[in-house]
């Protein structure tokens, strides 16, 4: 069962507003942030519980059973005539949008980046992996979540993998993209055995693209006295004759211009490839959040693979809770 809970903001109370809470949602990409949307509906004859008692500010923490589903701060609030009031709360990573920061990092490991940068934002952390990449950069008026965006590209470009970062419990935790595969679960009542998600697959909506193909990718490097060097070329022809000639040019440092053959082969074979994207509807699992791994088959549209979660949107009404998947395949995801 989910439960909502609201601690106000100087901590003098909290209530269990779970029986005036008509309908939630909450949905997450790979902004990082998850945002919390829920209405209530007062009654002092029915529920005895006082009016007003939710004020911006206050905390929100929503459960089910052992396993907290989000905490976070009321951030908005909005009212219309007689109906329900509506509220939106956001976890506590919002905070590293809402700042413009002067920081300077002098040749220290990524890991210890992120770290100063979170610490000084009171953002708690669960875990950082370690990536040795040295960042020396000096940022201006930019968002705390921008410098780390900035970092975490850094990282992906020297050391070949992708970072997801995720508010839980209130701390935040970066794991490695490729190493988060989930399968999902539901159960009709507590006392049937779960059953696999993929079994109860509605409106599936696949879609096929051409047009981020890439068939033709030219690496090249800035250099002061030429303006630039062309370091690498990689083509696939049986490609060109299908589709024509798709061309993609890349900026690499001349630091890493050594490995640029090896990138335009990398890169030919992520671009040369048909986009697809996905959308399902299926029953809720709290677990289903962006940037997680999951295998799906649906023979109808021809789903059938190991598809990464770019957004997930989640509904309760009445305790019965579903969710909507947007997927990509993960090559396709940037």
């Amino acid at each position: 069962m989910f439960k909502l809970t609201l601690i106000k903001n100087d901590q003098s109370a909290r209530y269990d507003i779970t029986p005036i809470v008509g309908s939630l949602a909450w949905d997450n990409d790979f902004t990082l942030t998850t945002a919390l949307e829920f209405d209530i509906g007062f009654s002092d004859a029915i529920y005895p519980i006082p009016r007003n008692i939710i004020d911006l500010g206050d905390l929100v923490i929503l459960t089910k059973g052992s396993d907290e589903v989000f905490r976070g701060e009321l951030i908005k609030g909005h009212r219309k005539g007689r109906s329900p009031r509506g509220y939106t709360a956001y976890d506590f990573s919002w905070l590293l949008n809402q700042s413009k920061i002067v920081i300077q990092f002098n040749n220290i490991s990524a890991t210890q980046a992120i770290i100063k940068v979170l610490e000084k934002f009171g953002i708690v952390i669960g875990s950082i992996p370690n990536m040795p990449t040295l960042i020396d950069k000096v940022y201006i008026q930019k968002t705390p979540g921008k410098i780390i965006q900035d970092i975490i590209d850094t990282v992906e470009k020297k050391e070949g993998y992708t970072l997801n970062g995720e508010m839980r419990e209130g701390k935040i935790y970066f794991q490695k993209r490729k190493d988060l595969v989930i399968q999902g679960a539901f159960q009709l009542a507590e006392n049937i055995a779960p059953e696999d998600l993929i079994t109860a697959i509605s409106e599936p909506n696949r879609t096929l693209s051409i047009e981020e193909v890439r068939n033709c990718i030219r690496i090249i490097v800035d250099d002061e006295e030429t303006q630039y060097e062309v370091t690498a070329e990689a083509q696939d022809d049986e490609l060109i004759e299908k589709y024509g000639l798709l061309e993609e040019t890349i900026k690499i440092d001349a630091e890493d211009a050594a490995k640029s053959r090896q990138a335009a082969k990398i890169l030919l074979a992520r671009l040369g490839r048909m986009h697809e994207t996905v959308n399902v509807k299926l029953p809720g699992d709290i677990r289903f959040r962006a940037g997680y791994l999951f295998d799906i088959e649906e023979p109808v549209t021809g789903i059938n693979g190991r598809f990464m979660i770019v957004a997930a949107k989640h509904k309760v009404v009445k305790q019965i809770h579903s969710m909507g998947l947007e997927l990509a395949l993960p090559g396709d995801v940037e």
